[in-house]
């Protein structure tokens, strides 16, 4: 994690995705806390709040859109109550089995790399622990230790770099009008590679990619390059390809907003520990 904005008195997050409200959804009281927290400059960094993760999980399945309880939250800043009851007026999915299986979703495994990574972080030996919901639940008892005994926020995680990252992408998903932003890194001991995304942000939560296999040769040339309507643009360290970021459906004049978006990653790679830089 990090500090959280504008300089204020961050909160850590502590409610867990297994808590439930009057409705018995699970993750619902977690994403209203967080929205909140950052609407209000509270919420350290590296905690998502609202897309991507079990937030936009939650929103998918019980079948309201994200952005409107996003902007709702972060606008009226209702108690969990008021929070509720707009879920039950916007959301078509409230049937009980539908909230039955997205219960059972926020208990899923994390990937075995991702698990390891967040052990490691709060200092426990257990591969057996694999739990997401658990892990998560660890991981922000062991911020709020270190904000209460030592009044900072530990660095950023591995944890928390796909937050960070959503919320990069989002960033620059709305600069540039595009249907799709993802960023894709190389970290081989986390499960991480170029064939994959490490975060994206999408304008329709639901759509799936149209990207065509991104042309890594000339990336590792150093070139952002244009297909079709896509845009890649290379993350390199030393001359090393070690990432791109992706846009899908952009027009022209996205170019710049992509340059800024690799100049923000780019740190919090090297914040993270995989790419520090030399003193």
């Amino acid at each position: 994690m990090g500090t959280a904005q504008n300089g204020r008195e961050p909160v850590v997050p502590i409610v867990s995705s297994s808590a439930v409200g009057p409705l018995g959804v699970c993750h619902l009281p977690r994403m209203w806390m967080k929205i909140l927290l950052h609407a209000t400059g509270r919420l350290p960094r590296g905690y998502r709040h609202g897309t991507g993760g079990f937030d936009e999980t939650t929103a998918l399945n019980l079948g309201f859109d994200r952005d409107e309880f996003i902007r709702f939250v972060e606008t009226e800043l209702p108690t969990y109550v008021q929070c509720e009851q707009w879920v039950r007026e916007h959301a078509s999915h409230l049937d009980e089995e539908t909230i039955r299986r997205h219960n059972a979703l926020v208990h899923r495994d994390k990937p075995p790399a991702a698990a390891a990574a967040q052990r490691a972080y709060v200092g426990l030996d257990d591969p057996g622990v694999l739990d997401a919901t658990l892990l998560n639940d660890l991981d922000d008892w062991h911020t709020a230790h270190a904000l209460l005994t030592s009044g900072r926020i530990p660095p950023l995680a591995f944890s928390s770099l796909n937050a960070e990252f959503t919320e990069l992408m989002k960033a620059l998903l709305n600069e540039t009008g595009a249907t799709r932003a993802s960023i894709h890194v190389d970290m081989p001991a986390h499960g991480l590679d170029l064939s994959k995304a490490a975060a994206e942000a999408k304008r329709d939560p639901r759509a799936g990619s149209t990207s065509p296999p991104p042309p890594l040769e000339g990336l590792r040339r150093g070139r952002a390059l244009a297909v079709g309507n896509d845009l890649f643009g290379p993350i390199s360290r030393g001359g090393e390809l070690i990432g791109f970021i992706a846009l899908e459906g952009v027009s022209e004049g996205a170019a710049g907003a992509l340059e800024r978006a690799i100049a923000a990653a780019l740190p919090l790679l090297e914040e993270i520990g995989r790419f520090a830089v030399s003193a």
